[in-house]
């Protein structure tokens, strides 16, 4: 009877690790994710040789679930939000930059997006992840920018600053 009642209470305790086994992380440091993702598009016309570009860095800070804000300078923005994650293998993404001919405004798309390998195991809990997206507009004076987010809540529009 005392075996029912010790396994009983093992099979309880297992899914509490669910999520924990997929770290390598011994606990001694925490991690961090440094790098950073790039992307190049064209910016205006096929005629216009203006490139616009963004680079991605996810940062531990996510004080609005959800969020963005926007610095916009001449040539230049700076984004910081958070997108949510629908589990503990999602990270941040920078899927688009790109700015309007017409009006200089710059849209950022970032997305939630899971990274897991084939035996690696998530936690199963929203996590807020993060990000600080760098825009470069070249030669254009940016007049505005807007910032979609593409995550567990559907793609929309999170913030849209204009001059």
């Amino acid at each position: 009877m005392r075996r029912r009642t010790v396994l009983a209470g093992a099979a309880a305790s297992l899914p509490l690790l669910a999520g924990c086994t997929g770290s390598a992380n011994d606990g001694s440091e925490p991690t961090t994710d440094e790098s950073a993702t790039a992307t190049d598009e064209p910016s205006r016309t096929a005629d216009d040789a203006d490139l616009v570009s963004g680079t991605l860095v996810p940062r531990e800070e996510c004080p609005t679930a959800g969020d963005a804000t926007v610095e916009l300078g001449d040539g230049s923005a700076t984004v910081r939000g958070c997108v949510v994650g629908k589990n503990g293998c999602t990270v941040p993404s920078l899927r688009e930059v790109t700015i309007d001919a017409e009006t200089d405004v710059a849209t950022v798309v970032v997305a939630a997006v899971e990274e897991r390998g084939e035996d690696e195991a998530c936690t199963e809990a929203l996590v807020n992840l993060g990000y600080e997206v760098r825009v470069d507009a070249g030669d254009a004076t940016l007049t505005g920018v807007e910032v979609v987010h593409d995550d567990i809540e559907g793609r929309r529009v999170v913030t849209d600053v204009t001059r």
